[in-house]
């Protein structure tokens, strides 16, 4: 067989599925909350685009929104008429204090962006991210990921390039951080969920003490919310569970699918770009076609009923997976929010990262992850997953995913799996 031209098949590893029973898989259709492969199977999706799908795939608005901009011309080069509209419409989930924002195409460009304004803000170089945390994948930051070297608890703080690491919900170590490196810390870069790290979500009791030593320190936060932006409202997920940014980067889910990233953040944090200091240069940056679905999506979010739905399908989600183990004496529980979360086999939630690591158990999330696509759902197979739901998850779906929970749980018992 001839080599591929994109090796594996696929620009981003994260998108490649393991063969299953000697076949890959492939996606020849979206819609909704379904998956259609090359064979023409349909699969309910639990991967929802790595989160970006929270309304779902293909969603009719934001199609027709995007035709129309490509009718026009998706790529005028200069200031276009819709960019500033979208700017608006997103700097909502932002409130009175978080109001300006700048575009980027991936989330990975808006957190590179948002390191660069912090630096630009403080006159200092070094930035400090979460253990397990994943950030995007430039080489500065994508560092102190799970089962790495460097995320193992040691005597010593890395350093990588100016980025170094603490560690979540410990206190203690948040000031030692400080004491130690604080003259030069420029901010702090952490999400309000560590999704990588099995959907862990830090203590309010952290978070507000995080945000009273950073303000004291003149050192900014930034809260990364590409992947749970918008997943608990129109609002910042950070705020709400204690923290203070002030800068926020967002991606996926407010463009739908199309690739389309922002930096939103307070005025103060904002003067740098407005005055020049910190220039935001990227061709593709707020063109018509991305700010057309910014403005589709958000503008769909202003229904709150659509996440009254969306939760309580999730929750009656996690309930029904935790009982489907429960009904084979395997103990399961879930992290996260109703709309994101991930499925442990354990007791206890996990409260950092040292937990977390000793109780993933891969051999038993793969055998649940091939049970589950052999009935008809496909999710992300990694031992530190995420299951995403989104507003085109209904009742088929659930019709769908419960008898596959419990397969997953007779196999997984018929194993000899005890937990």
């Amino acid at each position: 067989m001839d080599a591929l031209t994109v090796p594996f098949g696929v620009s981003s590893s994260a998108r490649k599925l393991p063969l299953l029973d000697g076949k890959g898989f492939t996606v020849s259709r979206s819609h909704g909350a379904r998956l259609i492969d090359t064979e023409g199977n349909s699969f309910v999706d639990y991967g929802m685009a790595m989160g970006a799908s929270l309304i779902g795939h293909g969603h009719p608005d934001v199609m027709e929104a995007c035709v129309k901009a490509l009718h026009n011309g998706p790529m005028p080069g200069f200031s276009n008429d819709i960019e500033e509209l979208a700017g608006k419409a997103l700097v909502r989930i932002g409130g009175e204090r978080v109001t300006r924002a700048t575009f980027a195409t991936t989330g990975t460009e808006a957190v590179h962006l948002a390191c660069r304004i912090a630096r630009a803000a403080t006159g200092r170089r070094l930035m400090a991210k979460a253990v397990g945390g994943y950030d995007g994948w430039f080489d500065p930051i994508r560092f102190g990921l799970v089962e790495s070297a460097e995320a193992e608890r040691t005597n010593e703080r890395p350093v990588k390039e100016g980025t170094t690491l603490f560690r979540v919900n410990e206190v203690d170590d948040i000031d030692q951080l400080f004491d130690e490196m604080g003259d030069d810390l420029a901010a702090i870069l952490v999400e309000p969920m560590l999704g990588n790290t099995g959907c862990l979500v830090p203590e309010r009791a952290f978070f507000e003490h995080l945000s009273k030593r950073a303000q004291e320190n003149g050192t900014l936060i930034i809260a990364d919310e590409v992947m749970v932006g918008l997943r608990r409202g129109v609002k910042l997920v950070s705020e709400e569970l204690g923290l203070t940014p002030d800068l926020v980067t967002l991606g996926k889910a407010i463009g739908s699918g199309v690739p389309v990233a922002a930096v939103l953040g307070t005025p103060k944090a904002f003067e740098v770009v407005e005055n020049g200091t910190v220039p935001c240069f990227g061709t593709y940056h707020g063109n018509p076609l991305v700010a057309s679905a910014v403005l589709a999506t958000m503008k769909l979010l202003e229904d709150e009923s659509h996440y009254t739905r969306l939760f309580d399908w999730g929750a009656a989600l996690r309930r029904a997976a935790v009982e489907a183990f429960a009904a084979e004496g395997i103990t399961a529980i879930t992290t996260g929010f109703d709309s994101v979360f991930s499925l442990w086999f354990t007791d206890r939630m996990p409260r950092n990262y040292d937990e977390a690591r000793t109780k993933v158990r891969p051999e038993a999330t793969r055998l649940v992850s091939d049970t589950l696509r052999r009935h008809g759902v496909v999710g992300l197979p990694s031992p530190w997953g995420r299951y995403f739901i989104s507003f085109a998850h209904g009742d088929s779906e659930m019709e769908v995913t419960v008898p596959a929970f419990r397969a997953a749980a007779r196999a997984l018992a018929a194993s000899g799996f005890k937990g």
